[in-house]
């Protein structure tokens, strides 16, 4: 939870962490370069409950249109609100 705001954008990148190499075209990172709102290619559904048994790694994940419109749509600096 809390208030970030958009640090960068890259398009594509590859996340990289301890257990996962994930390439994504939408990359907007909102704390450090660790988490941050991006496509999620693999995913077949978004929302709901699906956090419970399939969450993130603390990203938020978006289906590739919708962070295709944000990346094209939203500047560095703009805020990220988490609740």
């Amino acid at each position: 939870k809390g208030f970030y705001s958009v640090l960068g954008k890259a398009s594509p990148c590859t996340l990289t962490g301890e257990d996962y190499v994930s390439y994504v075209d939408y990359w907007m990172p909102f704390i450090g370069g660790a988490y941050g709102l991006h496509d999620a290619s693999w995913r077949s559904s978004f929302g709901g409950s699906i956090y419970e048994g399939d969450g993130s790694h603390g990203c938020v994940n978006l289906p590739t249109d919708i962070a295709e419109e944000l990346y094209d749509t939203i500047e560095v600096g703009t805020p990220v609100i988490i609740y």
